[in-house]
């Protein structure tokens, strides 16, 4: 029998597989789908267009490899322009630079200088001050009373910045295209649809200066990363099994079928899954099946992502569009009105981008979550809309397609769209203001992991925080038995 099962294909999985086989638990790792990539004749497609981030000093991702000694040096560069975002009448690149950041902002926006150089000052001290918090209780967790003290400290601090921010959203509503410009960030940047109103948007804020890195290198560079560490230190890993139901009696019991038809049952003492994994729906007790969404109550799906994939020439994209670039259609809609699209530009051979060679693009659009919506006619009809967008900013884009098969992306984001980082609606807490969930459920040896379990944080740090959150949480159970 294992002592940890784990379930999921996403980072947080990979993570809670490696944290447990680090503490000396017997682990196995079933992943249930297969979400790194989209292959098209031999050429892969990144699945989302998830900022990477949490890997500068002090932060999650970096704390994590190096108490799994797992050295990425050769792939750990931060995007020097971390994002662009194109409006109608502006183009504002954030830098890793904070200085040539606010430059090009007051560039654009010259009559709100002070404003923008008070704001970001304000915004830089908090977000030290929330990452140096974080540092010392990074599961958000305190246990006596001088902690509490401190607790209360980052409390007062982060009050203070969101009386900031929102003297700061009064002065964005007398520009369009500042405010657009702002919410189209936290979008980009937080898998929580009222990122403005968080207490860590000042931290979210701060994610160019603290760096992005390219999601095709970093994500399948740490995930290969994670399974090399987890198989090494003796991780029973399969992708080869359908998962057909988890049954929960003393133990935990997986039902699993072989690419042969060969059904087993595999037991652990716990039990680790990923939210975005197909068993959340499968599981059974001995009166029948367990509602899972109880577990979930105070999480509400608002929007899942419509995902775009093509191939395009180089020479059809501005020379110096960004490998993320936030496009805003109407500075007075909603951003969520099918007013943002958000672009992942990729080389086909992964490496920098030339002038002569072909370049993959990822384009995701964030749909409300009903059914009316996600009907294919209406799907087909966004779809060409977001051609047609495109081409109004970028005039030789449709003469530079050669390969969108929008049947396929569309497939491929019905079967995946609860999967790849949908967008949430959350329940703060009453004392803090944070929007983190839970890692247990009513069942004492089963824990989720997922990024919306930490939405204060990116989606990528969250995913990973919440991995070895679960872990933590598991271990400290193992000690009561």
């Amino acid at each position: 029998m294992h002592d940890l099962m784990v379930l999921g294909d996403d980072i947080s999985s990979y993570v809670a597989a490696a944290v447990g086989i680090k503490v000396g638990l017997k682990t196995i790792h079933i992943t249930d789908n297969s979400l790194k990539s989209l292959s098209r004749n031999d050429i892969f497609f990144i699945a989302g267009t998830t900022p990477i981030t949490g890997f500068g000093d002090g932060e999650i991702a970096n704390y994590l490899l190096k108490e799994l000694n797992i050295e990425l040096e050769d792939i750990l560069s931060p995007l020097k322009l971390a994002y662009q975002v194109i409006l109608p009448e502006h183009r504002v690149d954030f830098f890793s630079s904070k200085k040539d950041m606010l430059n090009d902002l007051v560039r654009e926006f010259p009559q709100k200088k002070k404003e923008i150089f008070s704001f970001y000052n304000e915004t830089e001290k908090t977000s030290q001050f929330f990452k140096n918090w974080f540092n010392d209780y990074p599961f958000f967790q305190v246990n006596n009373f001088k902690q509490y003290f401190n607790y209360v400290g980052l409390i007062i601090n982060l009050i203070k910045f969101k009386s900031k921010n929102n003297k700061f959203r009064r002065i964005l509503f007398t520009e369009p295209s500042l405010r657009k410009t702002f919410e189209a960030q936290l979008a980009f940047l937080s898998p929580n649809i009222d990122a403005f109103q968080l207490l860590s948007s000042a931290y979210l804020l701060s994610t160019p200066q603290r760096g992005i890195y390219h999601s095709f290198k970093i994500e399948a560079g740490v995930m290969e990363a994670l399974l090399d560490f987890f198989k090494k230190a003796g991780g029973k890993y399969s992708d080869n099994y359908k998962l057909l139901s988890i049954r929960k009696t003393k133990y935990i019991e997986a039902e699993v079928i072989d690419g042969e038809g060969v059904i087993s049952r595999i037991p652990a003492k716990f039990l680790i899954i990923s939210n975005k994994s197909n068993g959340m729906n499968l599981f059974y007790k001995k009166r029948g099946s367990i509602n899972t969404n109880r577990w979930l109550k105070n999480i509400k799906v608002t929007h899942y992502p419509l995902l775009l994939h093509f191939i395009l020439k180089r020479e059809c994209l501005p020379e110096k569009i960004s490998q993320y670039a936030l496009v805003i259609n109407d500075i007075d809609k909603d951003i969520y009105d099918d007013n943002l699209i958000i672009l992942g530009i990729s080389s086909l051979n992964r490496s920098q981008l030339t002038s002569q060679e072909k370049v993959l693009l990822t384009a995701t659009v964030f749909l409300p979550a009903d059914h009316e919506s996600w009907k294919r006619e209406n799907l087909l009809f966004l779809a060409n809309s977001v051609v047609n967008k495109l081409a109004d900013y970028f005039p030789f884009f449709n003469e530079g397609i050669e390969f969108f098969d929008p049947h396929k992306s569309i497939d491929f984001s019905i079967k995946y769209r609860s999967i790849i980082n949908p967008k949430y609606k959350m329940k703060k807490s009453w004392f803090s203001g944070f929007s983190v969930q839970n890692n247990r459920t009513p069942l004492k040896n089963v824990y989720i992991c997922g990024s919306f379990l930490f939405s204060d944080l990116s989606c990528w740090e969250g995913e990973i925080i919440s991995g070895m959150y679960a872990v933590y949480h598991l271990l400290k159970e193992r000690k009561k038995q």
